[in-house]
Formats: structure tokens, C-alpha cells, sequence
């Protein structure tokens, strides 16, 4: 099988389908995690922050040694890439389950511990499956036209599960009975669907396995056996802090991207409050509330050429945040002063829906916009520094992704426990203060970072001008195959043009 050679359906398939399995873990821990602990199961917020605070941690380190492993394995009979993918499937799908279903009785402490070492083995195992599938959608095919559908068969495969997926589990888990009015507090619904949703990861999962195996491994065959590498603290340290230093707009990017997580979850880890508490959404109304920012974000990432069309990409970054924490902040704050209609109302629930559909499409707009200049600053790097280090710059992201998510979800959970938020008590005997400080708590924190974001956009240095002596420079180094491992006179750092 030839490297420029084209793929077959089934193999972008394949590829596809490895990306749900994330995303339902992804779906679970952020809108139920957090709830299910606190309210459920009455665990301290402050515990049940520190937890998956600890989790979240412990996966950011993860992913780096993840990928080293991938990268330097060798001689296995399934490959670097799959071997990895194949110890993860069953373990996560057992962990994931488990994490729902902590035994009665516990007590505090108890539920801490089941919650922390559930909550870290669930990461790792996903992180153990997901960091070597990313290397697979790269290896699949070097063949220049491919390899966008490949990605975008897989950016198809995740909108799928994010949009499906809160409709399943509201339609078929999470429903209305005589002694539960909502859904989600009832403590039965959820058994059944966390085994739903693992065998639905397991056959994500194996189906990837199956479909992508043969032709990364005809690629590993023909590859020559490379050194072993070390990776120690020392080095890596020395990696991030020359990446920090060289490049200024590399640690505008980690600084944004804390930002901009710090913003969405903290609206994210909330939801299900809001949804319960503040909107009481009708039960057949939930599932298209939770849904609404996933499809507009679908329709928001399609529609971006045109906006690039007749504006520049900061321009639609600044224009993306600034709709999304508007819109989000809206549907969350409208309610507080009793602006929209009474909580409960079906027509509450369809305003709330079309304005987090709203911000899901401007949320569209800025994550493709900055991954577009996350992809100049990765550009700017190699110039300046002669190495191709797009997996480091892409790693900081995810760092400072899940570091953001685990800093909120521990501020949530204090701030839970500070305001004495009820556990157990009926939703119509909740007072309202309560509610209206969890609401202003999270639209607050949404405002706040979105603003700050703004902020770091205007300091980034991506001007046309710029980046065409960036692609100048670029086609210099690789000119001559001879000057690939060396660092040509013409690699000066490039000066900041702002």
C-alpha cells in the first residue's frame, strides 16, 4: 500500500467512529459528574471538586507520556498506535461504568475515594485509546488531499455523539417518574445508562481497532527502527520553557486557551443545575436544551468560510467569543430578574434553546478560527527554532484545556459548599436565592473569561504580512533535504510585528 495512496470508506470510518468514544466520556463527565456526587449522592462540593480536580490533573500529565510511548514502541504485533488502543477498550469501558455506580453506604470519605481513583482510571484509559488515535488519523494516508477528509470524517464522527448523545439519555434514561420529577435525581436512572453508554464506547472503540489496524501497520513495516528515547522531567521541562520563550505568541496560545475553557465550563459543569433548578425545563424539552450548543456549533464551524471571507480571523475570533458569552449569559441571567417566562414554561424552555443554539454557532466560529491560528503559531515555532514541534504546541493546548476544567470544576464545587446549596430537597422547595447565586456564579465566570480572551486576541502577532514571510522562511528550510536537521541562517527568531 503506497503512502499517497487513497483510502477506502470504510477506513475513514473506522477513524470516525474512534472519536465517539471520547466524546461520551467527555458528555458523562460534564454534564452528570459533578451533579450525580453533589446532588445525588450527597457528597461535600468541596470533596467532589478536589476529586476531579485530582482527576483532571493527573490526565493533563498523562497525555505527554501517552504520546511518547506511541511514538517509541516497537517490534509489537499489532503496532505502536493499536496496541495501546486495545489494552484501553476494555479497562475504560469497566471504569466508566464504575464511576456511576458507587456502592451505598459509603459515607463522605468513602464516596471520595470510589469517585477519585474511578474518575482517574476512566481518564487514563481514554487518554491511553484517544492520544495514539490522533497519531493514526495522520498515518492513515500522506496523501494531500486524504488526509482533510480523514479529519473531517472524524470532526463528523464527533458532532455526531455530541449532538446525539443528550438525546438519547434524555429520551430514554433521564425521564420524569411519580417520585422524581426530574430525572436526573433519581439515582436508579443512572446504572442503566452508564453500561449503555460504556458498550456503546467498547464498540466505538473496536470498530476503530478494526477498521484502521491493516494500513498503519503496513506503514510501520516499511518504517526503519529508530533510538530509544528518554523523556524525563528535565527535558520536557527544558522543551515547554523554550517554547514559551522563543515564541511569544506560543505562550499567548496556552494563556488563551486556559481563558477560553475557564469561560465555557464553567457553564458547562453547571448545566444540569441551571436545567433542574433555575429553567426547570419541561422533561421532553431537556435533551434539545442540552443538545442546542452542539448543533449550533456544528452549523457555526461550516459556516466559517464565509465569514473568513469578508472578515480576517482574529476579527472572527473576538466576534465568536463576544456572541457566545452574550448569548450564554442571556439565557442564564434573563431568568435571574424575570425578564423571560416563568421557570417551567415550555416557553421558556424554547427561548433558552434558541439562544444556546446561538452561542453554539458563534462558538463554532472561534474554535475554528483559532485553530487556524494556533496552526500559524505551530508555523512560527519551526521558524524559529528549526524543529517541528506541532505535538508540543498542541499539547500545551490540551494541558491548559483540562488544567482550566479541573480549576472550575474545584471552584464549583467550593463555592457549592460556601453558598450551602440543598441536597435531596424537592426542586419546587430549593430557595430561590440559592439558585440565582449558582446562575450568577456561572454566567459570571463566562463573562469574565470571555472578556479576558478578548484581551489576549488583541496581543496576538498573526498579520498577513507575517505570516507570508513565516511560509517564505518555511519553504527555505525545506528546499534543501540536506539542511532538514539543522537550523539555516535564515531562522532568526522572528521579531514581533505588532
Amino acid at each position: 500500500m503506497s503512502l499517497e495512496s487513497r483510502l477506502p470508506w470504510y477506513n475513514k470510518a473506522g477513524y470516525a467512529a474512534g472519536n465517539f468514544p471520547d466524546d461520551i466520556k467527555n458528555f458523562a463527565w460534564d454534564l452528570f459528574v459533578l451533579f450525580l456526587y453533589t446532588q445525588v449522592y450527597g457528597l461535600s462540593g468541596t470533596l467532589t471538586g478536589l476529586a476531579l480536580l485530582i482527576a483532571l490533573v493527573f490526565d493533563a500529565v498523562s497525555d505527554t507520556y501517552v504520546g511518547f510511548l506511541s511514538d517509541n514502541l516497537q517490534g509489537l504485533r499489532y503496532g505502536r498506535r493499536h496496541t495501546l488502543m486495545i489494552i484501553a477498550c476494555v479497562p475504560f469501558a469497566l471504569c466508566f461504568y464504575g464511576l456511576f455506580i458507587p456502592p451505598s453506604g459509603l459515607g463522605q470519605i468513602g464516596l471520595f475515594f470510589w469517585l477519585t481513583v474511578f474518575a482517574v482510571l476512566t481518564r487514563l484509559f481514554i487518554t491511553t485509546f484517544s492520544v495514539p488515535l490522533k497519531a493514526v488519523g495522520a498515518e492513515l494516508t500522506r496523501n494531500v488531499s486524504e488526509r482533510p477528509q480523514i479529519m473531517a470524517w472524524g470532526a463528523v464522527g464527533g458532532m455526531i455523539a455530541r449532538v446525539s448523545l443528550p438525546l438519547i439519555a434524555f429520551s430514554y434514561f433521564f425521564i420524569a417518574s411519580e417520585e422524581y420529577s426530574r430525572g436526573q435525581l433519581d439515582p436508579s436512572n443512572y446504572p442503566p445508562f452508564a453500561f449503555t453508554f460504556a458498550v456503546a464506547a467498547l464498540v466505538g472503540m473496536v470498530i476503530c481497532i478494526l477498521l484502521t489496524i491493516k494500513p498503519v501497520l503496513d506503514v510501520e513495516r516499511r518504517e526503519k527502527p529508530i533510538p530509544r528515547q528518554r523523556l524525563g522531567p528535565v527535558e520536557t521541562i527544558k522543551a515547554v520553557f523554550s517554547a514559551m520563550t522563543v515564541t511569544p505568541n506560543v505562550r499567548r496560545a496556552v494563556l488563551l486557551a486556559l481563558l477560553v475553557f475557564f469561560s465555557i465550563k464553567s457553564i458547562t459543569v453547571l448545566k444540569i443545575h441551571v436545567i433542574t433548578y433555575l429553567w426547570q425545563t419541561p422533561a421532553d424539552l431537556t435533551k434539545w436544551i442540552v443538545s442546542a450548543q452542539y448543533i449550533g456549533l456544528t452549523v457555526g464551524a461550516i459556516a466559517l468560510p464565509t465569514f473568513v471571507k469578508v472578515f480576517d480571523r482574529k476579527v472572527c475570533v473576538s466576534v465568536g467569543m463576544i456572541g457566545f458569552i452574550t448569548f450564554t449569559g442571556l439565557a442564564v441571567l434573563l431568568p435571574v430578574f424575570g425578564i423571560l417566562p416563568p421557570a417551567g414554561s415550555r416557553e421558556l424552555g424554547y427561548i433558552v434553546v434558541s439562544l444556546l443554539f446561538c452561542a453554539g454557532v458563534l462558538l463554532g466560529v472561534y474554535f475554528v478560527a483559532i485553530g487556524s491560528l494556533g496552526a500559524d503559531v505551530a508555523d512560527e515555532h519551526e521558524v524559529n527554532t528549526g524543529k517541528r514541534q506541532q505535538a508540543l504546541i498542541s499539547g500545551f493546548g490540551m494541558f491548559a484545556m483540562k488544567a482550566s476544567s479541573a480549576l472550575m470544576t474545584m471552584i464549583t464545587g467550593l463555592y457549592l459548599d460556601l453558598i450551602k446549596f440543598p441536597v435531596g430537597m424537592p426542586v419546587d422547595q430549593v430557595p430561590l436565592e440559592k439558585v440565582h447565586a449558582l446562575a450568577i456564579f456561572g454566567a459570571g465566570f463566562c463573562v469574565v473569561g470571555g472578556l479576558a480572551v478578548l484581551y489576549v486576541v488583541s496581543r496576538f502577532d498573526v498579520s498577513v504580512a507575517k505570516q507570508e514571510e513565516v511560509n517564505r522562511r518555511l519553504a527555505e528550510m525545506y528546499s534543501d533535504a540536506e539542511q532538514e536537521e539543522s537550523v539555516p541562517a535564515s531562522t532568526q527568531v522572528l521579531p514581533e510585528t505588532r
